[in-house]
């Protein structure tokens, strides 16, 4: 038996974050260089991910398919594009680039001229007023104009080369280019487990709660503003090229583009954009319409900012909406200063980082002062995280739709003693080879089903509960992961010779949970039996000097299976399923499995699975002799309904229920699940609720039935399963034929 680690001091801990903190800013300052590139790929990976999300939702295609077919579609997008209006747009643009800067340093020192031509004093209704009252008395003003100014040149000056950069192909260009696709295709992959990851790092429930709602808000942010300015570029570019055009402003295209790409600078952009269209008109040699250059600036301007009212009013609230939630003073200057840190790039992430940093401090200080750290979010409902959960992403994230019952698509196990019988006789669609096990409900790190229909399908249970939280596991479950699995096996040979761990020693020495679970029989060829625990007579000793030789065979406790039958394996039970037999299982959400004999076999590469005897040794329950399968207790239930308990120690017969009571233990029930078998007769109506305490499933394993809830209807048939969440409400089952249904609660 290991021992349990020794907890460090505060002292140790301490000194091993600022070490790894420490090490963190080292590795960023050594490789800044790549630095750029990374954040580049990070928002290119941003933004195809609703598009991948939705075609991985719809198309059986895997994710890593589907992101090197979009990733390949927008390279073949860009250079197409480039193609028909790419050459237009760059001499345009290489021409602003040119002329522009010149432009703006001349506009500036005209309205330097302007403020010295001035009087001092103005006349209005007798009343004498000093000029420089009326002038902008912010302190620094001229600083604060000149550091605007500053960073628009740069931005000007680099659109033409690197415009130049690219039609020239310089390979250090392209190898750029290419290194950001590559390091956002990888990033595109793992983005759905983005969420999950974060969430991890806290384990205390609570703290992760907290952690998961963070993400929320910090991804909202990144979200509303990313995909936002994306989208508002595309429309500004076309609608500032368009009105341009028909005023017959030089360089209209490079000016769109222009206003386009400023649209990712908050405040000062739009400005910017505005500006350069101005001077354009202003210093054009041949203005329409017959118009003066100052007539022919005053009416591009005027046409300027009706799109930037028309962006105002109609599109921002639309497209971004309130996000940043930032005075605007607030923004522009984070853009200067991001500007000054990080040159253009601090310029486009600098108001999303404030407004993080927002979301995080107001979430310290709630902390440090002892008080709600999420005052608006009084239900404790985890806001929508649509953008770690893969198929439904959103640019526009609002609170979790209205939860529904989920059925999901499952996963299939290929192991040694499967067959094809989930085909041949539950009339599965199943992929070509050996099938032994289908996780019909899953969220294990070794096995995610995925919801088949509604607005989460495609999205994995565990994706669900991350959008979800209490609304779908309820107030009672205390588990950071969703608790239960449910299997289908169908055993052509006999599985090895096993037990599981309780919760205790599962979370010591694998990290996982413990495994208890229930075996109901759904079809038993005649003979069909299965190993159930230990001979009468059987101890540690004895067991441990055969199963060193592999010769434990004799002490095993065989009986015979038949259909209907439910066998409770509680943790610590040895136990094996015999040829012949196809089960639904029930268990607690684990795969740690000790095996201590597996008949000699060998797998595809002539290699023995693994054996865990010492293991197994630890945790073998020596209650367990002679065990026999019970008939289960009839409960009380409604009207055409027979309900009996399966998971219960009363569904142990022999010695084992003996042996058991005689250690008082304090209950009957298993305390990680409860399981009813309802036969239900047609026209039968069973009326429960999902009051947010916790989650119901509900099988059919025989017959057909239909699940009501809030005027809806599903159709569950043989064999189907459903996961109600907790915050469902009230719902009826009711059986259209005679059928057998199991609730698991």
């Amino acid at each position: 038996m290991q021992t349990t680690s020794p907890p460090w001091n505060t002292t140790t801990k301490a000194i091993v974050a600022v070490s790894a903190l420490a090490l963190f800013c080292l590795l960023v300052w050594v490789f800044r260089g790549l630095l750029q590139q990374v954040v580049l790929a990070v928002i290119l990976a941003y933004l195809l991910h609703p598009l991948i999300s939705l075609i991985d939702k719809r198309t059986p295609v895997n994710r890593v398919t589907v992101v090197l077919a979009v990733y390949l579609a927008l390279a073949f997008l860009v250079i197409a594009t480039f193609s028909l209006v790419g050459v237009t747009t760059f001499q345009q643009v290489l021409d602003l680039s040119r002329r522009l800067p010149g432009w703006f340093e001349e506009a500036l020192a005209q309205l330097q001229v302007l403020r010295e031509q001035l009087p001092e004093t103005i006349s209005i209704g007798g009343v004498a007023l000093p000029v420089a009252g009326l002038l902008p008395q912010l302190p620094g003003w001229d600083e604060l104009f000149s550091q605007v100014f500053n960073l628009v040149q740069p931005i000007l000056g680099r659109g033409g080369s690197l415009a130049a950069s690219v039609v020239t192909g310089t390979v250090a260009v392209l190898g750029q280019i290419l290194l950001i696709f590559i390091i956002s295709i990888y990033i595109a992959v793992d983005i759905p487990r983005i969420g999950s990851m974060i969430a991890n790092i806290a384990h205390k429930p609570g703290f992760r709660r907290d952690a998961e709602r963070l993400t929320a808000k910090v991804s909202n942010v990144w979200a509303a503003y990313m995909r936002g300015q994306a989208l508002l570029a595309i429309i500004i570019f076309i609608l500032v090229s368009a009105v341009l055009g028909l005023l017959g402003v030089d360089n209209a295209l490079g000016l769109g583009l222009l206003s386009g790409a400023m649209e990712f600078l908050p405040v000062i952009g739009p400005l910017a954009g505005a500006g350069a269209a101005i001077l354009v008109a202003l210093f054009q040699s041949s203005p329409g319409f017959g118009l003066t250059p100052i007539q022919f600036a005053v009416a591009v301007a005027v046409a300027m900012i009706v799109i930037q009212q028309v962006e105002n009013t109609l599109l921002v609230p639309r497209i971004v909406g309130k996000a940043l939630n930032l005075h605007p003073l607030l923004v522009m200057v984070s853009v200067i200063m991001g500007a000054s840190l990080a040159g253009l790039l601090g310029a486009i992430l600098a108001a999303p980082v404030v407004a993080s940093i927002r979301i995080l401090g107001e979430y310290a200080w709630h902390k440090m002062l002892d008080l709600p750290p999420f005052p608006d979010d009084e239900d404790g409902q985890v806001e929508d995280m649509k953008q770690f959960d893969g198929p439904n992403a959103n640019p526009t994230l609002h609170s979790a739709p209205s939860v529904y019952p989920l059925s999901f698509q499952p996963v299939f196990k290929d192991y040694v003693w499967g067959g094809r019988n989930l085909e041949t006789m539950l009339g599965r669609e199943l992929p070509s080879g050996t099938i032994a096990e289908s996780w019909e409900i899953a969220a294990h790190a070794n096995g995610q089903s995925k919801v088949a229909a509604g607005p989460m399908a495609g999205s994995t249970l565990e994706e669900v509960q991350q959008r979800w939280g209490e609304q779908l596991i309820g107030t009672s479950v205390e588990s950071d992961s969703f608790p239960l699995l449910i299997k289908l096996l169908d055993s052509n040979s006999w599985l090895s010779v096993q037990v599981h761990p309780d919760d205790a020693y599962a979370r010591e020495h694998a990290g996982d949970l413990g495994k208890t679970e229930l075996w109901v029989i759904l079809r038993a060829e005649p003979g069909a039996e299965i190993i159930y625990g230990l001979k009468a007579g059987v101890d540690s000793q004895r067991f441990a000097q055969s199963a060193a030789t592999g010769a434990i065979d004799s002490m095993l406790h065989r009986i015979p299976i038949r259909t209907g039958d439910a066998v409770y394996i509680p943790a610590g039970t040895v136990h094996a399923l015999g040829p012949g037999a196809i089960v639904a299982e029930i268990q607690q959400n684990s795969d740690t499995t000790y095996r201590l004999y597996d008949w000699g076999r060998t797998e595809a590469g002539g290699q023995s699975r693994p054996l865990h005897v010492r293991q197994a040794l630890d945790v073998i329950d020596w209650r367990m002799e002679e065990p026999s399968v019970a008939p289960p207790p009839i409960l009380e239930g409604p009207e055409g309904w027979v309900r009996e308990s399966l998971a219960d120690l009363r569904t142990i017969g022999g010695p084992a229920a003996a042996n058991m009571r005689s250690v008082a233990d304090s209950h009957t029930s298993c305390p990680h699940f409860q399981v009813d078998r309802l036969t239900g007769r047609p026209g039968a109506v069973w009326s429960g609720a999902c009051d947010g305490s916790a989650f119901h499933i509900w099988g059919c394993l025989s017959g057909s039935a239909t699940l009501h809830w809030a005027g809806e209807t599903v159709v569950m048939q043989e064999v189907s399963w459903f996961l109600l969440p907790a915050a469902l409400g009230p719902y009826e089952v009711r059986a259209e034929t005679p059928c057998v249904l199991l609730e698991i609660l």
